[in-house]
């Protein structure tokens, strides 16, 4: 219905009815739980509607029977090319399955026990520390099992990596001083320190075997470490010893890591109780290193008395957020206290940051027994000094502790740990921490903690709330702490409150200049030491190190589980192959080799009825007994079951299999277990069969440990996406079990669709408190259902609760209930995570019960997702190492909500959650904190949203805005305005505020990068505009109706200055020079011959060859090194240096004249002689002296520069960007390379071994090398090319076409050419010189068929990957996403299609010559335009933005800048009735021939019957003369008689379509044109390009089945909100049948977008597509609706952006280019840009491309959606294999139309019940006209083509056809609840007027109802009234008067509540004067 789009593009003159006025389309539906049948309402008028409407009730709970139909639509789809893969590659679970984990290393050495103090022999840094830990591995037997390695003395160099020379000068001296008075008084000069002669080797052997370790875990040779050595290093600064540290290991490490293995995420831990300051102040403005240290502090009283170690210093500069103090303020912490570090920051934050390597700072002095020794000292300055004695105090941290820290840290970072012993004092607890430490590297399971968990010390709590108050506004994990404002202070009594505070009671003079050597430390008493080893001893006991030798797993599986099957559904998800399909990847991977398998066997009748009911057993038992039909029949009775005469057995054997294997794992038999069984049983309740299940096999195994073997905590976790009823039902009484679900609950709506599923359920009597229910909700902003939860949500529930809890309950088993159909690409569960975060899950869980974990399979209904996922799982258990999870797993905001619903409810049975409370909004601090948590995203999955170019997640600067609160987080508005409605009013001559469109600007998103990255910037919410909008009339005079030219106006926008100075600009002259040495047959003189005979040589200007002064170009040091690298490299010959003179004396004079604008371009000519290599390089050296400001660029293709006088002369030089191409046999090293040469991040040298396709290095210009050179923007680009690389005639050409538009067509290029191949050279240099003179003659480009070279694809992606911490244009790359996805070879799926058509030469469509084609006399373009054509015009709106003044103040332009009179002025004329029934149905063509005798009024009425048009007695006129003049351009181009056309043409044509007018247009004139081209001109290959800011939908549709036309859509899109409001212009509509890949559209998600965006676009998919595909013929429908200051657009795309993608596409086929005008509605602006395209056509010289050039991310997400659309279809967006598609681009809002074909009712109305467990409540989507919706064609069946829908769209509008004897039947489905009904106020006297008019503009055709206030306003559709009132006054909901619907702006989505029912209730009265059959 046309009615119901989205967006209209007219004025509003005839608004749409029954819309909310926040732009959701169609009426509201009632959602009634009745019979559980969908039931028809009686259609009724609604109001001022005016069309009937049938609404369908439906029940609101959803069941496993229906969702199964889901799946049974899914498996039966057709697996066609053209449709998407039913689930996503497993990718990371593929990498890792054959990862298995490596050795354990440790390195130590004795000689490390020389170091000792000569004057204190009982110092508490002694060689006994070393000796007790080995003694006590040894005695475990720990060392026996690693990899010892020979521990070395590091190297001097190493060590200046980080210490200062004369700080190792210092310690080196140590080594020759025997006399212990000299050592003691020197020690005296620093904090805590003695020297010893042996000091210095043992600091040198430390810190050898530090890097060592390091070494080989980061190369992969170990899989973790342990370096026993010391003395200590965490205390060592850059030039000072300090607390026994010498030389800083960990610190050293570190910096190794970095700048060796090219690592750019390292995250330190440093538990020493000390801070470690040395290694603080390494790293401190370093966001590559993460810095951790969790140290006693006592407010500056402790050791080492510094300010900086408490939690405010996060670091500084690009650092800053990278920095983590945890000051501990008390003594006496214990276990709980690490375990709230670890679980509520470090866990999270660790996740969020994605390390590549985990170095321990392991100084275990916080153990129990662990003497306190930092003398607490006051120096007062006067000579004298008074010392303290410290104090002594403990922490109560247990050793066993230590192996829970580092098994949780073994999860990340591929298991690449390293631990480095730091402190540690008291001696049985050092050896037994660093025992248990060493135990857990080496996967023994951790201990159980002896000491109870209980709730964190009060100082604690507050110690980590103020680092969470600091830290979140740089990392999103910090979202479970609210906010308040202190200027509403609750009153400091209030608990859920905490203000931050800084206290500092540490030293506060000067540095003494000594310190004490002696007795600073008081030994403990005798009694104290009693009581610490009394403790210590029951530990050991209780928590010691336990060698298990017992099989790490054991399994059990059996076929005959399988033998339960649906006898009527072959398909039913919960079919046999579940548990085969995971045994078969358990095999091939090697898992079932390394388990013990165990028999299975059946449940005895006792054991299960300690669960189930006696009347369920027998019930069950009598299922064998009974036929097929019977069952078929008893079955109905159940809710989603099936029953088989084998069901009863296969659940015995299901549930005794589970209990073999649980008593296994408790007898100790083996650690872990798996149970691969089937049928699943958490939903089986103790009395009857439920949801697939039968027996409940967890809830009986648990029973079974608990009253059979003794057991008396189990800790059961249920990960199923279906709440375990059963299970919870078996134990909510029950205290011995703890139950955790996580799972998919929808507020009720998803199966098992009971209340008890959410998070206020908490068990019953004495077992309350011990059932925690994480129910996931739908989010009714922005969220779609299939996008679910995913990593960031099931991580952040584990570290928030299920962790906490967990360690408080301290479980003894762990039985998991692990059903995967929350996985990613399971038909049932709608979630997304992944098999790598099961696999963490468990890791995370095998910590727990000493590692006595069970896994019992349960749902999961993708064959390949759970055998991915059961693997990873098993592979956890196994203890291999997991491949990292994605970075900036951040959960969104519904999941933040429930975790702390959860939390909020829980906390009262649970101590450990004891965190929730709220923070300051103001900067209490003044330190730049405060403004709450940064926003998430409300809507998809963080684990989604997270993809990004960036590989880590980046905290950022905290920036406050002065006008913004700090309160607010960033947002995206729910509301989009009408294109005919903009956002805000529209200023006269372009001038669009600054701030109006920040939100996609590249300047104002956040950038993120690897190396060198700023955290993230705490994003605050721009406040919304609370101007009103004007009315439409008053909205569309502002478009303006008159021209904006210099001439009439001195006031021109910035935007517009670039556009106004090209007038001046016009193609320079060309300067050519030669360099030769010899005279006279020389190759550089066959050369210009050839030019010559083309007349290209006398159209240049010629320079004499002249050689430089020695002095003119280089000092002569340098010139000296020059020649030096010359004679080692063998290329001096004799007189090298003077040809290096000729050469750069020639070349710079060429420069410098480009450079002072006497030549525009220019090209130099030299002989392949020795000493080139020099001169171009001395060239471009001497012109940078002069002109001190040019930025230029050197491409540098082949070996024509040698690379190491390019490195010297211009690695720190910013002004240069050095490209350098080299083929294989010329490159040397480059990879290694370039992160040698990133001082100043301008080189980039590029290693590739391609050999002639021309292909190849197109691809490698469009990918790599124009973005960025664009981001550089410089002044020059010289290009040099070496003979080697003129291996086909158009290389040159097509070079110097491409980056000639960067700069101006300021480019010089230096040839050399050789002997040999001149002839071959010649025709590329005649092409090259033609470009440059602006010719529009190149050679022909032969592509060659076949993917592209997968050298060429693997360089391209290692570049990338290496530059994209330097360069943003690669790092928000469409492909950047691809640098880490796994290798492949895919071909195109079009080659076959293509091969005969496309990849074969071309033949000359023109008869003449070669020699005839090159330069033809006269004009190279021609134009259309005519005054005529202004006739169209609307009779009711004047100032309609459509208007006659498009055309004619483009041609006053035109003729401005002096273009018309350049070009060949062809005659318009009327498209015939042949050319348009072409394209366009007789139909059509008649109805437009009728119009010219209708009236007025006759055509005002008929234009309201179609979309967005008005009709003129003259439009028919009009339209024919607009496509009749493209078609004589057309025929103009391909006669030859131009190269090049525009069509100034008015009405616009891209959206009519075949049968009928719509936005704007009439008759497709691109479309008739395109058509023409094919039939007349016998074209094979023509592109369309579209960049009107709105897809052309009647063009797409016209050719989508046609491979001759491929079709290119850039537009708006707005997930579907924006006009025309179609799914089809989605980027997943690829094209039909033979079409398929030939349509391709480029869909933008936002507003804001520029000149960086299209750019992006056009250089990463229009130019490598339209490359590839080769066109004889370019037609662009040039709409400049996208230009800056555009009223419908809203972008802001410049005039000179526009040039510049008309420029790019003179290069591609043929280079013949067609420009048509469609739309564009500033007269300003679309003059200007057709001004410049003009230019770029004529080839005049364009205006650079200035400001941030970096695409925002919304674009990057977009256009990585196309490749991954079109990587199948194009070789050159297939770079590597099958491409992996951004997790972002799950954000976007997807059409949710799904027409549903049914042949019978019943069907239908199966089909719509089935379908509701994929309704997305909270989105509403318009529906789409007859004329839009898609045709699906089908053939047997099957889907034809990417066109006909996705069968992962969510609906919630859902239509049926031929159902129910209803044409068309509707079912929009509201929320039950949304925040927002609070709101709602009482009905004023109890009654509502529905015929009220507007109380702004008047209208009475659409209103609604402010239910806050009560006012009535008119909708969107008509002033917007409304809609400006929710935005303005934060009143979210609002009634209809039309069809007495309700909407909320906030949800946007429908609400239906009780609350609402009074409001309704009065407005059906009102209405219709009856009460309401029920409130609906």
């Amino acid at each position: 219905m046309a009615e119901d789009k989205p967006q209209r593009k007219t004025s509003g003159r005839n608004p749409q009815r029954g819309q909310p006025p926040g732009g959701a389309g169609g009426a509201a539906a009632a959602v009634a739980a009745s019979d559980g049948k969908i039931k028809e309402t009686a259609p009724r008028e609604s109001g001022g509607v005016g069309k009937n409407r049938r609404l369908a009730s439906i029940r609101s709970r959803i069941s496993i029977e229906e969702l199964k139909n889901v799946y049974k639509r899914q498996v039966t789809l057709s697996q066609d090319d053209s449709v998407e893969p039913l689930f996503d590659p497993m990718a990371k679970a593929q990498e890792c399955l054959k990862v298995v984990r490596g050795k354990t290393g440790v390195v130590y050495c004795s000689q490390m026990t020389n170091h000792h103090c000569f004057w204190d022999p009982q110092h508490v840094e002694k060689p006994e520390r070393l000796l007790c830990i080995l003694d006590r591995c040894l005695e475990l037997g720990l060392l026996q099992e690693c990899e010892q390695l020979e521990c070395r003395a590091a190297k001097e160099e190493e060590v200046l990596n980080l210490h200062s020379p004369a700080h190792f000068g210092l310690l080196q001296t140590t080594s020759g001083i025997t006399d212990q008075d000299k050592l003691e008084d020197l020690s005296s000069r620093f904090d805590s320190v003695y020297f010893h002669p042996g000091t210095c080797k043992s600091a040198l052997l430390a810190a050898g075997g530090t890097l060592d370790l390091v070494d080989a875990v980061v190369s992969g040779r170990l899989q973790n470490g342990f370096a026993i050595v010391r003395p200590p290093g965490h205390h060592a600064m850059e030039s000072e010893f300090c607390g026994f540290c010498f030389i800083n290991n960990v610190a050293l490490a570190t910096r190794h890591a970095l700048n060796t293995h090219g690592l750019s995420r390292i995250l330190i831990v440093d538990w020493d109780v000390h801070h470690g300051q040395g290694t603080q102040q390494a790293f401190y403005s370093d966001p590559r290193v993460l810095y951790f240290s969790i140290h006693r502090y006592e407010h500056g009283s402790f050791w080492p008395n510094l300010r900086e170690s408490n939690y405010d210093y996060i670091g500084q500069g690009n650092g800053k957020g990278f920095n983590f103090n945890v000051p501990l303020n008390s003594t006496g912490m214990a276990n709980q206290d690490f375990l709230a570090i670890l679980h509520q920051v470090l866990l999270p934050v660790a996740y969020e940051f994605n390390p590549e390597l985990v170095v321990v700072s392991a100084g275990f002095d916080a153990a129990i027994g662990c003497p306190e020794f930092g003398p607490e000292l006051v120096i007062v300055s006067g000579g004298y000094d008074s010392a303290i004695g410290d104090c002594k105090g403990e922490m109560e941290v247990t050793p066993g502790l230590y192996a829970h820290l580092t098994s949780h840290l073994m999860a990340l970072a591929h298991g690449k740990v390293a631990v480095v012993l730091e402190g540690g004092y008291y001696l049985p607890s050092l050896a037994e921490s660093a025992a248990m430490t060493l135990s857990a590297l080496l996967g023994h399971p951790c201990p159980s903690l002896m000491d109870p968990i209980i709730q964190p010390s009060e100082s604690l709590q507050e110690a980590l709330l103020s680092l969470v108050y600091v830290q979140r506004p740089y990392w999103k994990c910090f979202q479970y702490q609210g906010s308040f404002s202190l200027e509403k202070v609750r009153g400091d009594s209030d608990p859920k409150i905490f203000t931050p505070s800084l206290s500092f009671m540490g030293l506060t003079s000067s540095r003494p200049l000594r310190f004490p050597t002696r007795d600073y430390i008081e030994p403990q008493t005798p009694e104290a030491l009693q009581r610490v080893d009394d403790k210590f001893q029951s530990l050991r006991q209780r928590e010691g190190v336990r060698l298990r030798l017992e099989p790490r797993l054991c399994l059990v599986y059996d076929e005959g589980m399988e033998l339960h099957h649906s006898l009527t559904e072959g398909e039913h998800p919960e079919r046999p192959e579940r548990i085969r399909r995971v045994w078969e990847m358990l095999c091939r991977v090697g898992v079932v080799e390394r388990c013990r398998v165990l028999q299975s066997r059946r449940a005895q009748r006792e054991e299960v009825e300690l669960v189930h009911t006696k009347e369920h057993m027998e019930f069950m038992y009598k299922l064998e007994s009974m036929d097929e039909e019977e069952l078929q029949i008893l079955q109905e009775s159940y809710k989603s079951v099936y029953l088989h005469p084998k069901t009863n057995d296969c659940a015995l054997l299901s549930a005794g299999s589970l209990l073999q294997v649980v008593e296994e794992v408790w007898q100790g038999r083996a650690r872990a277990g798996v149970g691969l069984i089937r049928p699943p049983g958490h939903h089986a309740e103790p009395d009857q069969p439920h949801g697939f299940c039968f027996y409940n096999n967890v809830a009986v195994a648990a029973r079974h440990a608990i009253h059979n073997l003794g057991c008396q905590r189990v800790l059961i976790v249920d990960w199923d996406v279906h709440h375990g009823n059963g299970i919870q039902h078996a134990f909510e009484e029950e205290p011995r079990v703890l139950y955790v679900s996580l799972h998919r609950y929808d507020h009720g709506l998803f199966f098992p669709s009971s209340e008890d599923a959410n998070f206020d359920r908490v068990g019953r009597g004495p077992g309350e408190g011990f059932t925690i229910n994480i129910p996931w909700n739908k989010v009714h902003k922005g969220e779609r259902m299939m996008s679910g939860m995913g990593d960031a949500e099931y991580m952040a529930a584990f570290t928030q609760v299920v962790l906490p809890v967990a360690y408080q309950f301290n479980p003894q088993l762990v039985l998991v209930a692990a059903g995967f159909d929350a996985a990613r690409g399971d038909p049932l569960g709608g979630c997304r995570t992944s098999p790598e975060c099961y696999g963490h899950m468990t890791s995370l869980l095998s910590g727990l019960a000493e590692g006595r974990a069970v896994l019992a399979l349960e749902g999961g209904y993708n064959l390949t997702t759970i055998s991915y996922c059961m693997t990873l799982c098993a592979k956890a258990l196994l203890g291999d190492p997991m491949p990292p999870l994605e970075a900036q797993l951040v959960p969104n905001k519904s999941a933040v909500q429930t975790i702390n619903d959860v939390i909020n409810t829980h906390s009262k049975y649970w101590s450990a959650l004891c965190f929730q409370v709220d923070l300051p909004l103001q900067d209490v601090l003044q330190q730049g904190c405060g403004g709450g948590p940064q926003g998430v995203d409300s809507g998809v999955s963080g684990s989604e949203a997270s993809l990004s170019p960036s590989p880590i997640s980046i905290p950022s600067p905290a920036k406050s805005s002065p006008d913004s609160s700090p309160s607010t987080t960033a947002t995206t508005s729910p509301y989009v305005s009408a294109p005919s409605s903009p956002a805000k009013p529209i200023l006269m001559e372009c001038e669009v505020k600054a701030g109006d469109v920040q939100e996609c600007l590249p300047d104002s998103k956040e950038t993120a990068s690897s190396v060198g990255a700023r955290p993230r910037t705490q994003q605050q919410k721009n406040s919304p505009n609370r101007t009103p909008h004007r009315p439409r009339q008053a909205s569309n005079q502002s478009v303006g109706r008159q021209r904006s030219t210099p001439k009439k106006h001195g006031k021109i926008s910035a935007a517009m200055q670039a556009a106004v100075a090209s007038q001046s600009l016009v193609k320079g002259p060309t300067g050519v020079v030669c360099v030769e040495r010899d005279k006279g047959g020389s190759p550089v003189e066959t050369v210009v011959n050839q030019c010559l005979a083309f007349d290209l040589w006398q159209a240049c200007s010629v320079l004499p060859s002249q050689p430089a002064m020695k002095a003119e170009v280089f000092p002569e040091k340098i010139l000296q090194h020059l020649c030096s690298v010359s004679v080692m490299s063998g290329q001096h010959q004799e007189g090298t240096g003077d040809v290096s003179l000729q050469v750069a004396g020639s070349v710079a004079r060429l420069l410098q004249e480009v450079l002072d604008g006497k030549f525009q371009n220019g090209m130099a000519l030299m002989q392949a002689i020795d000493g080139l290599h020099c001169g171009v390089a001395m060239a471009v050296y001497s012109v940078l002296g002069i002109h001190r400001k040019a930025r230029v660029v050197i491409v540098d293709f082949g070996n024509c520069v040698e690379l190491g006088i390019l490195e010297h002369v211009f690695s720190h030089e910013p002004r240069v960007l050095v490209l350098s191409v080299r083929q294989c046999q010329y490159a040397s090293q480059s990879t290694s390379r370039n992160k040698e040469r990133c001082s100043n991040f301008l080189n980039i040298d590029i290693n590739c071994n391609i050999a002639e396709n021309s292909r190849d290095y197109l691809t490698l210009a469009h990918q790599v090398l124009l973005p960025v050179v664009y981001e550089f923007q410089p002044d020059l680009v010289v290009m040099t090319a070496a003979f080697e690389w003129n291996i086909y005639p158009a290389f040159l050409s097509n070079m110097a076409g491409l980056f000639m538009p960067v700069t101006s067509d300021r480019l010089v290029m230096a040839v050399e050419i050789d002997q040999q191949g001149s002839k071959i050279a010649g025709e590329g240099i005649v092409g090259a010189l033609s470009t440059l003179l602006g010719s529009s003659w190149h050679p022909k480009m032969m592509l060659e068929s076949g993917s592209l070279r997968p050298e060429l694809c693997q360089t391209i992606l290692q570049v990338m990957k290496a530059q994209q911490g330097s360069w943003k244009s690669l790092r928000y790359h469409a492909l950047a996403s691809l640098v880490t996805s796994s290798s492949g070879k895919q071909e195109s799926l079009l080659l076959n299609r293509l091969h005969q058509q496309i990849i074969k030469p071309q033949e000359d469509v023109s008869s003449e010559p070669k020699e005839q084609q090159c330069l033809k006399a006269g004009q190279s373009v021609c134009l259309v335009y005519s005054e005529s054509m202004k006739e169209h015009i609307s009779y009711a709106d004047s100032t309609h933005p459509e208007c006659p003044d498009r055309i004619s103040c483009i041609f006053e332009q035109l003729c401005n800048f002096g273009i018309v009179e350049r070009c060949h002025r062809l005659k318009p004329r009327e498209a015939t009735l042949q050319e348009l029934e072409r394209v366009h149905s007789s139909r059509h063509i008649k109805f437009m021939s009728g119009l010219q005798a209708m009236k007025p009024s006759e055509l005002h009425h008929l234009a309201n019957s179609f979309d967005s048009i008005y009709l003129h007695r003259r439009t028919n006129h009009c339209a024919l003369l607009a496509a009749g003049s493209v078609l004589t351009t057309v025929d103009c181009v391909m006669s030859g008689s131009c190269q090049h056309g525009m069509a100034v043409v008015r009405p616009p044509g891209h959206h009519a379509e075949r049968n009928n007018p719509c936005g704007f247009c009439f008759y497709n004139s691109v479309g008739v044109a395109a058509q023409h081209a094919i039939t007349s001109h016998h074209l094979e290959r023509v592109l369309v390009l579209d960049w009107d800011v709105h897809h052309g939908n009647g063009t797409q549709h016209m050719f989508e089945s046609d491979p001759r036309v491929l079709y290119i859509s850039i537009h708006r899109y707005d997930h579907g909100r924006f006009f025309p409001g179609s799914a089809d212009a989605n980027y997943n509509r690829v094209g039909l049948k033979k079409g398929k890949g030939f349509n391709i559209n480029i869909p933008w998600n936002n507003g804001g977008m520029g000149d960086a965006e299209y750019l992006a676009a056009f250089l990463e998919v229009v130019l490598p597509v339209a490359t590839e595909f080769n066109p004889q013929l370019v037609l662009v429908s040039a709409g400049f609706d996208a230009a800056v200051g555009d009223p419908l657009g809203g972008y802001n795309v410049t005039p000179e952006c526009y040039g510049h993608m008309t420029k790019f596409l003179t290069s591609v086929g043929d280079g013949r280019v067609i420009v048509a005008l469609e739309g564009g509605y500033n007269l300003t602006s679309i003059s200007y840009c057709m001004t410049l395209c003009a230019k770029a056509l004529l080839g005049d010289p364009l205006p650079s491309l200035s400001g941030n050039l970096t695409p925002c991310q919304n674009a990057v997400d977009s256009l990585t959606s196309v490749v991954g659309a079109h990587c199948k279809f194009w070789s050159s967006l297939n770079l590597k294999g099958k491409m992996v598609e951004s997790p972002r681009k799950q954000n976007s809002f997807k059409s949710t139309q799904r027409p549903i074909s049914s042949t019978t009712s019943a069907q239908a109305v199966d089909e719509l019940a089935a379908s509701l467990c994929q309704v997305n409540i909270g989105e509403a989507s318009p529906r789409r006209t007859q004329t839009e919706e898609k045709k699906e064609e089908t053939s047997g069946g099957e889907l034809e083509g990417a066109c006909g829908g996705s069968h992962e769209d969510s609906t919630t509008t859902l239509i049926l056809s031929e159902c129910l004897g209803a044409q068309e039947l509707y079912a929009v489905v509201p929320v039950s609840w949304c925040p927002h009904l609070e709101e709602v106020q009482p009905v004023p006297d109890g009654t509502l007027s529905t015929s009220s008019a507007c109380e702004e503009c008047h209208d009475t055709s659409e209103n609604w109802c402010c239910l806050t206030c009560y006012k009535v306003l008119c909708g969107r559709f008509v002033a917007e009234h409304m809609l400006m009132h929710g935005v303005c006054e934060e009143h979210h909901l609002v009634l209809s008067f039309s069809d007495l619907s309700t909407w909320c702006y906030a949800c946007d989505s429908y609400v239906h509540n009780p609350a609402l029912f009074e409001a309704k209730r009065a407005a059906h009265l009102d209405k219709f004067g009856l009460e309401p059959p029920e409130c609906s």
